[in-house]
Order: C-alpha cells, then sequence, then structure tokens
C-alpha cells in the first residue's frame, strides 16, 4: 500500500451524534453558490424560525494539489432531520503553514478580505441544506482552516476569533513530504451538532484515498477542555486524554463523546497517520451541549 498519511483535528461544538457508515460526498449543489461579495445574505421569515442542529461535510480534511482548487460541500439539518434551507451562511477562513505554529489571522467571507482565499460561496443553503465553499488554488505547503456559521448553528467565534469546528485543506505534489497522497481525504460525522448536556454520542471517522477506502491508518482522538494554547487554527484548548484507533477496511472507526454541561463546547481533536507520514492540520468536529 502507498505509504499514506492523514491527521485530522476534530473539535466538537455540537456532541457528536450518532452516525453510520459514511457514504460518498454528495455532489456539490450550486444552485446556492454565488461568487465572493461582501453583501449581506438576506433572511426569509421561514428561515428565520429555523434552528440548525447539525452540519455535516462531504470532506473534512483533504489534500490538494497544488495551485488547485479546494470544494466543500456542507450540509445543515434541524433537529428533526429536516433540510435547513434558506439559512444564511458564513465562512471563515485561516490560512497557515501545515504543522506550523497555527493561524494567526482569520478572514471572513462578509468581507471583501477573504477574496484571495475564496472562490465563491453558498449565501443561503439550498433546498437540500447545502452550502458550497470553493477555495482558491495556493501554493505547496500551504493549508488553509476553514469555520462555518450557518443559520442559528456557528462551528467559529468571531469576537474571539477561534474556531470549534474548523475543516482544512492542505496543498501538496506527488513528491512534497511529509503529506498524504493528493486526492486523500477525511470525513468526520457529524461535524458538528447541538445534543443533550452531558449525553454520549458516536463520532464516525472515515479515510479515503481516490481509490477507495483507506484501511490500516492510525487515528489518534482527543478530546479537548478549553484551557492553554494550541496551534489548531488558533483555537485554545489543552488535551484531556486520547484514544487511538486502527481504520477497518471501510477506512473507518467510531468514538464516542460525551458532552459536558449545558451551553459548553467539547472540541475533539482527530489526526490520522500511517507509517511516518501524516494529513491535515486541524481538523475539529464541533459538539454544543444544550
Amino acid at each position: 500500500m502507498t505509504k499514506r498519511v492523514i491527521g485530522v483535528a476534530v473539535s466538537l461544538t455540537a456532541v457528536l451524534a450518532g452516525c453510520g457508515t459514511t457514504s460518498q460526498a454528495a455532489k456539490p449543489q450550486t444552485s446556492g453558490s454565488s461568487t465572493m461579495s461582501s453583501t449581506p445574505a438576506s433572511k426569509s421569515s421561514a428561515a428565520s424560525s429555523v434552528t440548525v442542529a447539525e452540519l455535516n461535510t462531504n470532506k473534512t480534511a483533504q489534500m490538494v494539489q497544488a495551485g488547485q482548487e479546494a470544494t466543500f460541500v456542507v450540509t445543515a439539518t434541524t433537529a428533526s432531520g429536516q433540510p435547513a434551507a434558506n439559512q444564511p451562511v458564513t465562512v471563515y477562513i485561516g490560512p497557515m503553514v501545515p504543522l506550523g505554529a497555527g493561524v494567526s489571522q482569520w478572514y471572513s467571507t462578509s468581507a471583501q478580505t477573504a477574496s484571495p482565499y475564496v472562490a465563491s460561496y453558498s449565501k443561503t443553503t439550498n433546498s437540500m441544506g447545502q452550502a458550497t465553499i470553493v477555495l482558491r488554488g495556493q501554493p505547496t505547503k500551504t493549508m488553509e482552516m476553514i469555520g462555518i456559521k450557518v443559520g442559528s448553528l456557528s462551528t467559529f467565534n468571531p469576537s474571539s476569533m477561534k474556531g470549534a469546528g474548523l475543516m482544512d485543506a492542505w496543498w501538496t505534489t506527488s513528491t512534497t513530504n511529509p503529506t498524504a497522497p493528493v486526492g486523500d481525504y477525511v470525513v468526520v460525522q457529524p461535524f458538528a451538532r447541538v445534543v443533550a448536556a452531558r449525553s454520549s454520542q458516536p463520532l464516525t471517522i472515515t479515510v479515503m484515498s481516490p481509490s477507495g477506502p483507506v484501511s490500516g491508518a492510525s487515528v489518534s482522538v482527543t478530546p479537548k477542555t478549553p484551557g492553554a494554547s494550541s496551534s489548531m487554527g488558533g483555537s485554545s484548548m489543552s488535551s484531556s486524554g486520547g484514544t487511538h484507533l486502527t481504520t477497518n477496511s471501510q477506512g473507518q472507526v467510531s468514538y464516542t463523546a460525551k458532552a459536558g454541561a449545558s451551553m459548553t463546547a467539547l472540541p475533539v481533536r482527530i489526526v490520522v497517520s500511517q507509517g511516518m507520514g501524516r494529513i491535515a492540520g486541524g481538523l475539529n468536529a464541533d459538539l454544543m451541549a444544550q
């Protein structure tokens, strides 16, 4: 097997809800997508009455060919599992050096300062509750962390400029080390979810390559608590232990996280690796206790 690396940091603002086998990424929906603009998204009365309870992604972290665009599709649902349609979307971008010191500056799609990084994004979710984010191609050894707010659910705190739920894109080439092969990606389900306080929720992590699941990959899962500084996307978290798992023939592992007290977040960092290699720099799932 070709040497692969995959590391993902997962932060949960919503207690990660149960999910089974992760399916292939949904085809990006273009009906809700628009080019970069600082014009605020309009809200309908129907949209404002919807409460977003869960966010999922087609790729929570991905290895991208240097210079090429990276696409993420986020799907928002309500507590009953219905699509959260027509919800306003804001994206937060944090450029950084892979495996480096972390994000020093965040850029919001509500301002033109994000235009060098974001080619287009959906200002509102479409009828399927989906929002598409397209990042501009970047040089090799470049990484960007991505936080998102969809309606009432946000994985990023703009006042403190820190992300809890963070996707990431890592630009590389076939000859660059120590990254995973171009096209490898990780899906974490759920990416962000609102759950009952102190409830236990399963998290499914799937490691994929262009040719299929990556079996035998090492997955480190570490719950976080607010505290000491961390390089993971500028988040301020300290580790509180960790669990080491190995992906099965479907490229999957499962982990059960326990939410904290009401109105607290439980970020969980996930690092995926194989051999000495590693992919992704700060993927975090987000779990918010009600």
